[in-house]
C-alpha cells in the first residue's frame, strides 16, 4: 500500500502539532514554577521587612527603657547621697566619748 502525498502531509502535520503541544506543556510548567518562585520570594521579602521593622521597634523601646531605668537609678543615688551628706554636715563636729 502506497501512501499518498496528502496522507503523508497530514501525518507530518499531526506529528509536528504533537511536538508543539509537548513544548507548550513544558512552557506552561516553567511559567507556573516561575510564578510560584516569584510569589514565595515576594512573600519572604515582605515578611523580612515587617520583621525588621518589629526588631527596630523592640530595640528602640529597650533602649528608651534602659535609659529611663538608668536615669532613675542615678537620681536615686544622687538624692540619697546628697541627703546623707547634708545630714552629716548638720551634725557639726564629732567628739569622742570615753
Amino acid at each position: 500500500m502506497m501512501k499518498t502525498m496528502s496522507r503523508m502531509c497530514c501525518e507530518n502535520r499531526h506529528h509536528l502539532n504533537r511536538e508543539r503541544a509537548q513544548h507548550g506543556g513544558a512552557l506552561v510548567e516553567v511559567l507556573i514554577a516561575t510564578a510560584l518562585f516569584l510569589s514565595v520570594t515576594v512573600g519572604m521579602v515582605g515578611a523580612y521587612t515587617h520583621t525588621e521593622s518589629l526588631w527596630i521597634a523592640i530595640y528602640d523601646k529597650k533602649l528608651s527603657r534602659n535609659t529611663d531605668i538608668n536615669s532613675a537609678r542615678k537620681q536615686m543615688m544622687i538624692d540619697s547621697y546628697e541627703q546623707a551628706w547634708a545630714d552629716v554636715q548638720e551634725l557639726g563636729h564629732l567628739t569622742r566619748i570615753h
